[in-house]
């Protein structure tokens, strides 16, 4: 009986504990507002960040892991836009000469070689349903797309008809209008995270058929031009070695106005600038970190000396530092639990709201981010907050811990 009232009066204690905390946050109102406020746009900045750069990361390995080539071969004067379609999914013609297929073929160490060939739509044109990006491709040597294209379709895409990426408007048995010419789509992508989301995809043969459209040929620039190719992808034998063999390639088509590029290598300068935002990431979250812990700092040292008085009095009628320590420290973690949740749902809502803004205008190929994700990142910020009020509420409570009881009560009257 005696452990149950003990038991009791422990609970009746906890409640009567949380009760003064909500009830010191409900009465100092403004400065619970202010306190939560700096610790929500900490958050925020935390949260939105993160994610960002962890899409960007993201999209850049899958493309990276995706593109399945030990070496590419582009024309030198469209790096930039083979690197683009392939990361983003950007439209872009590209072209050169196809005889380099066979010198890439015959050089030692090459097991298998295929080409693609780029092609953009007309943008705000009646002979083209939108601007997209279109891979042709060889689907009995192809690599690359052809694995996606088997898993949706199991066999190769028929002569006239296309595959769509996850992202287009498309669905499987629709008709989709390029260069006037009609294509019934043949099947949608799963989403892969890098540019073929935003690709259509077809053949050769069929990639032929429209370039012979009169449309085509003015609009594209490419005359009477035959058998060209955007991009040539090349795996090495399992025992070479992948730098070796690029050198060579290299070497060999010296004089042709082609670069060399591994698959790492091509995306070197997205990598450097994902580091670069994430400098910048850490530098900015750093200084808001710092400036929100000295703000929190004088606002708790501010408020602790206007509360010396009831301090006092708490002391003078029995109550240890010790308990005003924790009374301290529950308020602050209060407000970093309040400055934490209202941050990471701002964040969530900001992120869902402007998510084809923020896809456009940082060129994100991918920006998922996943429900275990999102509640892991939300749990980091919630320790973050929390640790950075109850900080802030221990340098403010170490300022009058030491003073005596009758003290306290002097200095404020």
């Amino acid at each position: 009986m005696k452990g149950k009232n003990r038991m009791s009066r422990k609970n009746t204690g906890n409640l009567h504990f949380l009760h003064i905390i909500l009830q010191n946050l409900k009465h100092k109102a403004g400065r619970t507002l202010l306190l939560s406020v700096f610790l929500m746009l900490l958050t925020f900045t935390i949260f939105s960040f993160s994610s960002v750069l962890y899409s960007m990361k993201q999209g850049l390995d899958n493309t990276v892991e995706r593109a399945g080539a030990d070496i590419l071969l582009v024309p030198k004067e469209y790096i930039s836009s083979v690197k683009d379609a392939l990361f983003l999914g950007i439209p872009s013609t590209v072209y050169f000469d196809s005889s380099l297929v066979e010198k890439a073929a015959s050089e030692k160490g090459v097991a298998q070689v295929s080409a693609q060939l780029f092609l953009a739509t007309i943008y705000n044109s009646p002979c083209c349903d939108e601007a997209v990006q279109i891979i042709a491709y060889h689907p009995e040597s192809d690599f690359l797309v052809q694995p996606w294209i088997e898993k949706e379709l199991k066999e190769d895409i028929p002569d006239g008809e296309i595959v769509v990426g996850s992202k287009l408007s498309y669905k499987k048995g629709d008709t989709a209008t390029f260069f006037g010419k009609k294509f019934h789509v043949a099947g949608k992508l799963e989403e892969t995270g890098m540019g073929y989301d935003s690709t259509v995809f077809l053949n050769f043969h069929t990639a032929n058929q429209l370039l012979a459209e009169p449309v085509v040929k003015n609009y594209l620039s490419l005359g009477n031009k035959k058998n060209v190719v955007s991009l040539i992808t090349i795996r090495i034998d399992k025992n070479e070695n992948v730098d070796k063999v690029a050198r060579a390639l290299q070497n060999k088509l010296e004089k042709e106005n082609v670069s060399v590029e591994t698959s790492g290598k091509l995306m070197e300068d997205t990598k450097n600038t994902v580091k670069q935002y994430s400098a910048y990431f850490f530098i900015i979250g750093g200084m808001l970190l710092g400036f929100t812990f000295l703000s929190l700092i004088s606002i708790f040292t501010i408020t602790l000396n206007e509360r010396k008085k009831e301090y006092g009095i708490v002391r003078s009628l029995g109550g240890s530092s010790l308990q005003i320590l924790f009374l301290t420290i529950g308020e602050a973690a209060a407000i970093g639990f309040i400055g934490s949740a209202s941050g990471s749902f701002l964040a969530v809502l900001i992120l869902t709201l402007f998510r084809n803004l923020i896809i456009l205008h940082l060129k994100l190929p991918y920006f998922r981010q996943s429900i275990l994700g999102m509640l892991l990142l939300s749990g980091f910020c919630l320790i973050l907050s929390v640790f950075t009020g109850v900080a802030a509420s221990l340098v403010g409570t170490a300022l009058i811990r030491k003073k005596e009881a009758y003290t306290l009560i002097k200095e404020n009257e």
